[in-house]
């Protein structure tokens, strides 16, 4: 019974920040300046892109090869692109997630193996990222010079590595335990108990680990790359290293649970960042906007996938009857 008056505040957030934006820009302009985006950049962009998931799908097979499984690079490759489709109507990435295990699971025949891969590669993706995020913290000094952006890119260094060293050290969550239980996520140290046994048992394979570690750090500069030629391509004059310094505050902002899947409030917050280093709402959120537009554009070979899927499992219960 709790759940829909969470949704309900969850979309009440979402849909007030989206309103407090629209209302403080010029839409005209926006559209002005999204006819910078010429087709051809669009077919660049996607396929930019869908190498950035070709590093992903490359990453989680280096996990699953750990293990002693592997799985085809096409199959992985078409479970993202369903998982991206899936979670354009789904908060958050759970059920994007959920189906990239599920399809993993039918390659290896074992659906443990499955849930603890796409988690390895989810996690090595956390690390690489928290990393970026530090070595950002120079150039934030250095560019940004703006004590609230500082403050907040810190907190957001500090959530990500702490959440790092949190999954990965036993001491410290034995530290954090009771803390943990006192604001009643005993369950969540249990989890986090149970993934440090498959951290270790993943950390025995050195070379996979740094491999793995390798491709993440490569596919998050790859992504913010991308940022920056969507921007540059639309005339926002903003840095590589701005960029470098605002996704991380992105990504980790949005995983708050506070809106539906991080919509208005990614919006309101590339609105506050630009504001801050001279730049308009109106470029915010065309560059929110035009990321979102192009991930749906590249998640529609994911609904053939899903589709397939479908006609699938009716076979496979017309054979049964």
């Amino acid at each position: 019974m709790k759940t829909k008056p969470i949704l309900l505040i969850k979309i009440i957030v979402s849909a007030g920040i989206l309103a407090l934006v629209l209302t403080r820009m010029d839409l005209y302009q926006v559209w002005v300046q999204f006819q910078y985006l010429s087709p051809s950049f669009i077919i660049f962009a996607l396929l930019f892109y869908t190498g950035c998931q070709l590093l992903s799908c490359w990453r989680w097979q280096v996990v699953l090869w750990s293990s002693g499984h592997s799985a085809p690079m096409s199959s992985l490759l078409s479970s993202y692109f369903a998982g991206m489709f899936l979670n354009i109507f789904l908060p958050g990435a759970l059920g994007g997630d959920v189906y990239r295990v599920y399809r993993v699971a039918q390659s290896t025949k074992d659906s443990e193996v499955a849930l603890v891969s796409v988690f390895l590669e989810r996690f090595t993706g956390l690390a690489a990222l928290s990393g970026l995020a530090v070595i950002g913290l120079v150039p934030a000094f250095k560019l940004i010079g703006r004590w609230d952006i500082l403050l907040l890119f810190a907190a957001c260094v500090g959530s990500l590595v702490g959440a790092v060293l949190l999954i990965a050290s036993p001491k410290l969550l034995i530290w954090a335990e009771p803390w943990l239980i006192k604001f009643r996520l005993s369950s969540v140290a249990a989890r986090f108990a149970k993934i440090q046994i498959l951290l270790r048992t993943f950390a025995q394979h050195r070379q996979a680990l740094l491999l793995s570690m390798g491709l993440s750090l490569l596919l998050q500069l790859a992504i913010v790359y991308y940022h920056y030629l969507v921007a540059h391509q639309l005339k926002i004059p903003i840095s590589y290293l701005e960029l470098l310094v605002f996704i991380p505050i992105i990504v980790v902002v949005t995983l708050l649970p506070i809106s539906l899947g991080g919509i208005g409030l990614k919006e309101g917050l590339w609105a506050y960042l630009f504001s801050r280093i001279g730049l308009s709402v109106e470029q915010a959120l065309l560059l929110s906007l035009t990321i979102t537009v192009l991930g749906w554009m590249l998640s529609l070979p994911g609904a053939v996938v899903l589709l397939l899927d479908s006609t699938g499992f009716q076979q496979v219960r017309q054979g049964n009857k």
